[in-house]
């Protein structure tokens, strides 16, 4: 082989390595948009639940809580791989509590005021369970923010 067909040939697979690369990292089976249970995930929510089982989840999914002053939200969270993390701050607000890194999460996240939290769970990789529940809702009271 002369040495213009090897450099076209190292280019070739230097090429097709870097785009197999790049669909790996962005390959996003589970968005929090529209879980699928094909795709090895599901999402549930219900009036004080937001519960994700995923075996491959990329990208974050966003949704709002309505709190009074007091409320807690009990995270508990089991990743056996990748990066995930979960944050709370109240609405239209740029600072919140982050939880970082998660591997096992058992916290508790406290409102302190009244009105609207946008909560936002991010991943990259992940494999594993969220589970995020408010602790003592009175009867008939629901705090999912339904858009």
């Amino acid at each position: 082989m002369n040495k213009k067909a090897a450099l076209i040939t190292a280019g070739v697979l230097l090429l097709g390595g870097t785009g197999g690369f790049l669909y790996w990292d962005n390959a996003y089976n589970f968005t929090g948009d529209t879980p699928n249970p094909e795709y090895g995930y599901s999402k549930t929510t219900t009036r004080d639940t937001y519960y994700a089982n995923f075996s491959i989840f990329n990208g974050e999914d966003t949704f709002e809580l309505e709190m009074n002053k007091g409320d807690r939200i009990h995270l508990d969270a089991h990743i056996d791989k990748g990066k995930a993390s979960v944050s709370f701050a109240s609405d239209g607000s740029d600072t919140g509590e982050v939880i970082s890194n998660i591997e096992d999460a058992d916290t508790y996240f406290t409102a302190e005021e009244d009105g609207r939290y946008v909560v936002k769970v991010s991943a990259k990789h992940a494999r594993g369970v969220i589970e995020l529940k408010c602790v003592d809702l009175p009867e008939g009271k629901s705090i999912l923010v339904v858009k």
